[in-house]
């Protein structure tokens, strides 16, 4: 089967219409550009999966922007349950103490990667889990 890449209809376009160099003035119309082709797109929704699967964070993929992308994931993030076989569900379960400890020595999240014998992607995922717990708590 062909790379869905091949049928896009930026494929054709100036790279730079998909890279503003900013959100705001000129820009907005350059960004209104760019998702107007892809809203003739026959990949669109492959692109736009691409782009949410990779956490692309720049540029304007299957019509969305970094911006509606990041809330896009945010809120699918809140709505899928946590698997319990991730490394960060298993620390927020059976190990928070041991981390809050960490924390609480201000160590950085390399520091406590190594602690507590797992990546810096694994802390990160637990902090995130965590500020976002924060956040709906004070919502």
């Amino acid at each position: 089967m062909p790379d869905w890449r091949h049928q896009a209809a930026c494929r054709d376009q100036d790279r730079d219409l998909f890279f503003p160099a900013g959100k705001t003035g000129p820009y907005l119309k350059q960004i209104q550009r760019a998702k107007a082709v892809c809203q003739t797109c026959p990949v669109m929704q492959e692109c736009r999966a691409w782009a949410l699967d990779n956490r692309e964070m720049h540029g304007i993929f299957g019509g969305m922007d970094e911006t509606e992308r990041q809330k896009l994931l945010r809120r699918t993030r809140r709505i899928a349950a946590p698997r319990s076989d991730r490394k960060w569900v298993q620390i927020l379960r059976n190990r928070l103490p041991e981390y809050q400890a960490l924390v609480a020595q201000g160590l950085s999240v390399s520091e406590i990667a190594r602690g507590m014998e797992t990546t810096v992607q694994t802390v990160n995922n637990v902090q995130r889990a965590l500020e976002e717990r924060a956040l709906e708590l004070a919502s």
